[in-house]
């Protein structure tokens, strides 16, 4: 079993198929419901915010997506999550850890989408 999976993780002819595509989502779902989580955990009284954790779930997500839909080049994926990072939050970040989770959510993005 696990050398399918990284079977399926492996794409070095460089087409995607469903199955790398819907298991990398998935992979990337589960660290995400780890990261809700652990920012639940975490934070506690007036300093935790449900929107802000549901962003990170879901910017997690973002980041697989943007991964996998620009493919092979590297270089190009991360210049796309560079100028994606760019957007910021309208709101101040109340904790310095909100900012380690941010980084956090789009590095696991990274890592999915890439398929390492």
């Amino acid at each position: 079993m696990r050398e399918y999976l990284f079977q399926l993780l492996e794409t070095s002819s460089g087409e995607l198929t469903a199955e790398t595509i819907v298991l990398r989502m998935a992979v990337a779902a589960v660290i995400a419901c780890f990261i809700f989580l652990s920012y639940r955990l975490s934070h506690s009284g007036s300093i935790y915010s449900m929107k802000f954790n549901v962003s990170l779930a879901v910017l997690t997500l973002i980041t697989t997506t943007v991964m996998i839909v620009i493919g092979n080049n590297i270089a190009l994926s991360l210049g796309m999550v560079g100028a994606l990072s760019i957007v910021r939050f309208r709101t101040a970040i109340k904790d310095s850890r909100d900012t380690i989770y941010i980084f956090w959510a789009i590095v696991v993005g990274i890592c999915c989408g890439a398929g390492s």
